[in-house]
């Protein structure tokens, strides 16, 4: 019998103590050579799972990826916008709300926590989420009620800059709303500094009473701004034979933005800084997150590289000024002067205003003003018509089952320059043709 060393039992037989020292160093060395393979095994192995890494890494679109978390905690508050007071809607006790940045292929959880006294959501503008996750109440997922939380989870299967903002009642217009900054998979370094221009329109009456003026069919928001017209001013345009059709008709005045905000906000104020190097490149993303305003955008620097429309990457194209309307977003590349801080200014479409964000330090460089728009250029006879139906009956004078609802779903109606809409169809035929980010651009 042997032992579990496979040394003979002491009662079967007897070896002296050299021997037993020559069988043990003889165990020992073959101990030696099986750890030495496992471990030389073992290595490979590491060094097999390091390359399947780095490879798995490299593939586009699969990678590793983390849960990113936020919170957000919705609350009405007074907000004070250039010394002056009002009621708005906070999240995290801001207008605008967080940015939230991920990166793609994370997986997005959001805490919204309702801390108002109506209920409210968050809407992902732009983003591809499950129609459980997409925030419109009563259509995607049941409102969030006063002292409630929702988590919010959804995959991010993109990249670019997006927006986030309430879908409840006008709260928007109140303050919820924030940006959202999306990294492609493996980052991207076209620009040596990424900041978010988030711009919107704010004015210190209720939104609900702004929205009663505009049902009415008022004019005092086109009088409080300046941009209404008048007799002397048609006469001096030759447009007088139009102005009075247009009163005999009962239609109001045509404007070109229909509310007169008390200010334009680029990322919750009037005006604001961002540090900037002489030489550098910046990236700015532009958010419109107005309720209406369309805005001008201009840099004093120089022309500005498009290299992004809501969220997608485009040619770049170098433009010195260009118009974005309400949700857009587009993604631009500056270069800092050397010397001096320069604005980048989105001015309202009917230049009733602007806000302004300065790029560096030193002296002031401002970017050029918006001629004033001509406010009768839309005064002509063949537009008048057509519009009849998008003026509120109040306007009029008509009872509201009078209006013909259905005008501008019928065969051959009229286009807003008198042409029938078949006609207008047959010369918008764009098959075959890319369609460019604006109208107003031309490739760099």
């Amino acid at each position: 019998m042997f032992d579990l060393m496979g040394l003979p039992c002491r009662g079967c037989c007897l070896i002296n103590r050299q021997e037993a020292y020559r069988w043990l160093v003889v165990k020992l060395k073959q101990l030696n050579r099986i750890l030495t393979a496992m471990i030389r095994k073992l290595k490979i192995q590491h060094i097999w799972l390091s390359a399947m890494f780095l490879l798995v890494s490299a593939i586009p679109g699969v990678g590793w990826t983390e849960t990113v978390n936020y919170e957000l905690t919705i609350a009405q508050k007074k907000v004070t916008i250039s010394g002056t007071t009002a009621e708005g809607m906070t999240l995290n006790g801001s207008i605008p709300g967080p940015t939230l940045r991920f990166k793609e292929g994370d997986t997005a959880r959001i805490q919204v926590h309702n801390r108002m006294s109506v209920a409210t959501s968050i809407h992902w503008h732009g983003l591809l989420v499950p129609p459980n996750m997409d925030g419109v109440p009563y259509v995607s997922f049941p409102p969030i009620q006063p002292g409630a939380t929702f988590t919010y989870e959804f995959p991010i299967r993109q990249s670019g800059t997006y927006w986030y903002h309430s879908h409840s009642n006008l709260q928007e217009q109140s303050g919820v709303y924030g940006s959202i900054v999306i990294e492609p998979q493996h980052g991207d370094r076209r620009a040596d500094s990424d900041h978010v221009i988030l711009l919107s329109d704010w004015t210190t009456e209720d939104p609900h009473s702004v929205l009663r003026s505009l049902k009415r069919g008022s004019e005092w928001y086109a009088l409080d701004k300046g941009s209404s017209q008048s007799i002397l001013g048609a006469a001096i345009v030759g447009k007088l034979g139009d102005y009075f059709v247009r009163e005999l008709q009962r239609m109001p005045a045509m404007d070109i933005a229909d509310v007169a905000y008390d200010y334009f906000l680029a990322n919750g104020q009037p005006e604001t800084n961002i540090k900037a190097t002489g030489g550098e490149t910046v990236r700015l993303r532009i958010i419109n997150g107005s309720a209406t305003t369309y805005f001008h955008l201009e840099y004093a620097g120089g022309p500005m590289k498009i290299i992004a429309a809501d969220g997608l990457d485009v040619q770049p194209i170098a433009q010195q000024r260009f118009l974005i309307s309400v949700a857009e977003t587009y993604d631009v590349l500056v270069k800092i002067p050397q010397n001096g801080a320069y604005e980048f200014r989105a001015t309202a479409q009917d230049a009733s205003g602007y806000a302004s964000v300065w790029l560096g330090g030193g002296q002031r460089y401002p970017a050029p003003d918006i001629p004033q728009p001509n406010l009768y250029q839309p005064m002509h006879r063949g537009s008048q018509s057509s519009i009849w139906a998008f003026t509120p009956s109040s306007a009029m004078g008509m009872p509201d089952d009078e209006i013909v609802s259905g005008k501008f779903d019928q065969p051959g109606m009229m286009g807003m320059q008198g042409m029938s809409m078949a006609q207008e169809q047959e010369g918008m035929k764009h098959s075959g043709h890319a369609a460019p980010v604006n109208p107003e651009m031309s490739p760099e």
